[in-house]
C-alpha cells in the first residue's frame, strides 16, 4: 500500500512552530479519521522529536536562496497502511553523530518493561545534558510508539551529517 502523507514542513522550527504542526495535525488528524488514542500518541511524539530538533539542531538560516534545502529541518507524518509513521530531518554537527547513535541505540535494545525502569532512574538521578535535557525524550518516544527508533546519518559537508529520526506506531 502507498503512503499517504498527514502533514509536511520543511523549514525553520521555533517553540512557535511546533505550536503551529501539533494545530495541522490535529486538523489533519480529523480528516484522515485517525482514533484519538493514535492522534495523542503521535502528539507525544511530535512534541518530543521536534522539541528535540529545535533544541539540539544546528542553527541555520533557512529563508535565504544560498541555504541548502538539506539544512533547513523537516517533520513529515505519514500513514502506510496499518501503520503511521513521524519522520524529522536536521543537521547536526558531525562530533554529535555518535553520541546520539548511543543513545537511540541504548534505548532501542531495552524491552518495553526495561524501557520503564530506565525512564523511572534517568528522572530521578538529576543528570542534565548541556542543552537542559535530561535524556527522556528518546525513552518516552520508544515507550508510546511501542517500536524500535530508527535514525540515518547522511553526509552534507565537512562538518555537517543530516539526521534522519523515525519512530512509527501500529494504528
Amino acid at each position: 500500500m502507498l503512503s499517504k502523507s498527514i502533514l509536511s514542513y520543511q523549514g525553520p522550527l521555533s517553540f512557535s512552530t511546533i505550536d503551529w504542526l501539533l494545530s495541522e495535525f490535529k486538523l489533519a488528524a480529523e480528516d484522515h479519521d485517525l482514533s484519538f488514542k493514535t492522534y495523542k500518541k503521535m502528539i507525544s511524539l511530535m512534541i518530543e522529536a521536534l522539541e528535540n530538533v529545535t533544541k539540539y539542531a544546528i542553527q541555520v538560516n533557512c529563508n535565504g536562496k544560498s541555504t541548502s534545502p538539506e539544512f533547513c529541518p523537516s517533520c513529515q507524518i505519514r500513514r502506510n497502511g496499518k501503520h503511521i509513521e513521524l519522520i524529522t530531518r536536521n543537521p547536526v554537527r558531525k562530533k554529535d553523530v555518535a553520541p546520539l547513535q548511543i543513545r537511540i541505540d541504548n534505548v532501542n535494545k531495552q524491552s518495553q518493561e526495561e524501557l520503564k525502569e530506565l525512564y523511572k532512574t534517568t528522572i530521578t538521578n538529576g543528570e542534565f545534558s548541556p542543552h537542559g535535557g535530561a535524556g527522556l525524550g528518546f525513552i518516552e518516544m520508544a515507550k508510546t510508539s511501542g517500536n524500535k527508533l530508527e535514525y540515518a546519518f547522511e553526509n552534507l559537508s565537512k562538518d555537517f551529517s543530516l539526521y534522519t529520526f523515525r519512530a512509527s506506531m501500529t494504528l
